[in-house]
């Protein structure tokens, strides 16, 4: 019995560090006056539709992307203010594109919430890094 259990508490951690340990895409990208990162896994990327500009509209339309972002934050289409929304290719993945999503949030510490959405609809919440004292 006690072999079955150390069996499974290896197999836990075993799987655990395999997920943490998935490739990741830092995207590091400076919006408005905002720096911001995320960290998006290479599958997830690799999952979502390419893109071409010179082909055609993007695979997902800037309405759907505002759609997911205000369904993922407020879990409705309503009340969440979209501030600024650009479109941009993918650090070291220049076939693949997202949105970034910058929101209005009065209710938190930060006057603005940023997000990554890819072109397949998945939404990667960004952090804002802070500004040093000058």
């Amino acid at each position: 019995m006690k072999f079955y259990l150390h069996m499974f508490v290896t197999f836990v951690f075993l799987s655990t560090s395999a997920y943490a340990f998935q490739p990741k895409i830092e995207i590091v990208e400076q919006f408005d006056n905002l720096r911001m990162i995320a960290f998006v896994s290479t599958s997830d990327i690799r999952k979502s539709p390419e893109w071409n500009p010179s082909l055609g509209a993007p695979p997902l339309s800037v309405g759907k992307a505002i759609q997911a972002v205000k369904e993922f934050v407020t879990g409705s289409n309503d009340s969440t203010i979209i501030s600024e929304i650009e479109l941009r290719p993918v650090p070291g993945h220049e076939k693949h594109w997202h949105y970034l999503i910058k929101i209005a949030n009065d209710a938190k510490r930060t006057k603005y919430d940023l997000y990554v959405v890819l072109m397949d609809g998945q939404i990667i919440p960004a952090i804002i890094e802070p500004q040093g004292y000058k």
